[in-house]
């Protein structure tokens, strides 16, 4: 998020990592949203590392809105759901197809709040409305942003009003004809100017909601943008302002439903530690997730 702000603690926005050169080196690709404890929303290419449907190999999730380093907390990402029909539209990795993805994590992160997806309906009054919807990332940001005593992988924020598919039209139009393609998949857009925050390369996955009470009314994940980066590209082919685009989450309640079917049949155990206790010739054995010896005992090696 380039011209974003220093994040809220929304307990939700997760950097997806991917480790690479045999786990020495870990890098976020994407930002992802903590539907549940165990499953993480987020665009359908941050599941895969090349147009050839190449899975990355290992990924793991960090710690919600915490900034990124090579020694951050994390889980393991246990399985991915991809979209039946995803694929990359071409050679340059315009609007590619299947655009929602899931990670199901090897172990939960406690959250607080509820989800809720929206409906069909519910997005449509929301355009209507032209609604403010937030959006939290992990992608890149420029020099100064990483001057800031900011950590250079901090996540940040910003607000964005949801456009009608009929304001966008032109810019589609265009973007069909400079592509070469005759078919636009992103169901719903969000209106970004030059100077002010946008998304960037690794923003991808980032969740665009609605914060309702103590309720995430979640609408889909950050994925392509008409018009180009006003900020991040640096030569956008519509310099007046860039339309990101992203599928509604309503559209892959089956998709969702498989991963939370996989967490109920694959349900997390806590793996246990016995330590051996002694106090002079008395010995216990404790055991449990974190255990600890009991005032006066000391673990016996």
């Amino acid at each position: 998020m380039e011209n974003g702000f220093e994040a809220p603690l929304d307990g939700r926005t997760v950097p997806i990592i991917n480790h690479y050169n045999n786990g020495k080196n870990s890098m976020p690709v994407c930002t992802g949203f903590l539907y549940s404890e165990r499953i993480v929303f987020t665009a359908g290419h941050c599941l895969f590392d090349n147009p050839l449907k190449k899975k990355y190999e290992s990924i793991s999730i960090g710690y919600p809105n915490e900034p990124y380093s090579q020694n951050s907390k994390r889980v393991k990402a246990q399985k991915s759901f991809a979209s039946p029909d995803w694929g990359w539209a071409d050679k340059i990795n315009f609007n590619p197809t299947g655009e929602f993805g899931i990670y199901v994590l090897s172990a939960p992160i406690k959250v607080k709040g509820k989800v809720e997806i929206a409906s069909s309906e519910q997005l449509q009054k929301y355009i209507e409305m032209k609604a403010l919807v937030t959006n939290i990332g992990y992608g890149r940001q420029t020099p100064q942003d990483r001057h800031d005593g900011l950590p250079m992988r901090a996540p940040k924020y910003a607000q964005w009003p949801l456009v009608s598919y009929e304001t966008v039209q032109q810019s589609i139009n265009g973007a069909l004809s400079w592509s070469g393609k005759k078919k636009y998949n992103m169901t719903f857009h969000v209106l970004q100017i030059p100077g002010g925050p946008s998304s960037c390369s690794g923003d991808s996955g980032s969740p665009f909601y609605i914060k309702e009470d103590e309720t995430y009314v979640y609408l889909g994940p950050a994925s392509n943008g008409l018009g180009g980066m006003p900020n991040c590209s640096g030569k956008p082919w519509e310099d007046s302002k860039m339309y990101m685009g992203a599928v509604a989450a309503y559209e892959y309640l089956d998709l969702i439903a498989e991963a939370e079917k996989y967490v109920a049949n694959h349900p997390y155990v806590e793996s246990k530690t016995t330590l051996n206790c002694a106090n002079g010739k008395t010995t216990k054995k404790v055991s449990g997730t974190n255990p600890k010896c009991p005032k006066g005992f000391q673990v016996k090696v």
